[in-house]
């Protein structure tokens, strides 16, 4: 255990800074915007959230505040890393790193190991819990700009850091299923860059659409392109909920608002619950044999050195 947080320090200390200033840009920017512009807010796209004027509630304006700084936190660095993770595949070779940790006693599973946790779940839960964090600060700054420090002691501080934390375990959670319905295609994506280089992306893109098109027109055979879909609107459901994560399932009106709240946490644990569900199928099966098969992959390709 103590090999493996070496090795998780080394992703850290290596990408902290880029890490730190994704993960503090949309709070700047939108408090930025929060501090120094000059607007008021409608609420016709938040229809649960308005008050009799039309315009947000003091807690609409909470709430919308701190979903919607963490879960822009969360994207943006999660969607970064996934990016990044081709190139992951030959870094310790285009840096002439690889010699140094192919001395260090640790294998090639376990160094891969360390780099994909950090990457896909480690950081971008990290980078929620910062957005949330942010997100209730800004909601403060939000709510008394708009309204008042009246409007704002009157909110129920409680029940939303309460449902916020809810948010945060559930997301969580998706994330790492998510991550693991698209196992294959990342650990894919990944295993091809490092075995052809530059050419890695576009060969698994060229595979799956031309092994699709190819089954479909000779054979009627949709099994590729089925497949995809379904690891991706399974990773998305996860993440989402099943039917996309909304600002206050349940809230109809403004009335409703402060009951959907604090019933927040009980409604991510039964979204939880319908994503664990989803995994009881063959097809996630499948999803973890190609994966399993692509990490093997890696692996080798790390114990030739080159």
């Amino acid at each position: 255990m103590q090999r493996f947080k070496t090795l998780l320090q080394r992703e850290w200390m290596q990408h902290r800074t880029a890490w730190l200033v994704m993960m503090a840009a949309p709070f700047v920017l939108l408090l930025l915007i929060v501090v120094f512009g000059s607007w008021r807010i409608h609420a016709d796209n938040f229809t649960p959230l308005q008050d009799l004027d039309g315009r947000l509630s003091p807690l609409g304006l909470a709430i919308l505040a701190t979903g919607a700084t963490a879960y822009l936190t969360l994207f943006l660095v999660w969607m970064a890393n996934l990016l990044q993770t081709p190139g992951l595949a030959r870094r310790d070779l285009q840096d002439r790193s690889i010699e140094f940790w192919l001395s260090l006693p640790a294998g090639h599973a376990q160094s891969l190991s360390a780099t994909l946790l950090m990457h896909l779940w480690l950081v971008p839960i990290a980078a929620m819990a910062a957005g949330l964090a942010g997100g209730l600060l800004l909601a403060v700054v939000l709510v008394v700009k708009v309204s008042g420090f009246s409007a704002l002691w009157a909110l129920p501080g409680a029940a939303i850091v309460l449902a916020a934390l809810a948010g945060l375990a559930s997301t969580a959670l998706g994330l790492v299923l998510a991550t693991l319905w698209l196992s294959p295609l990342i650990l894919g994506t990944m295993a091809a860059s490092s075995w052809l280089k530059r050419w890695g992306l576009a060969a698994v893109i060229g595979a799956v659409f031309i092994g699709h098109v190819l089954l479909a027109k000779l054979y009627g055979v949709t099994v590729v392109g089925d497949t995809v879909t379904t690891w991706l609107s399974q990773a998305n459901a996860a993440l989402l909920g099943q039917g996309g994560r909304g600002l206050l399932p349940g809230a109809e009106n403004i009335a409703d608002l402060e009951r959907a709240l604090r019933g927040f946490p009980q409604w991510e644990l039964q979204s939880a619950g319908v994503a664990f569900a989803q995994l009881a199928s063959p097809i996630f099966l499948l999803a973890l044999l190609f994966a399993a098969a692509a990490f093997g992959l890696l692996v080798l390709r790390r114990q030739r050195g080159a």
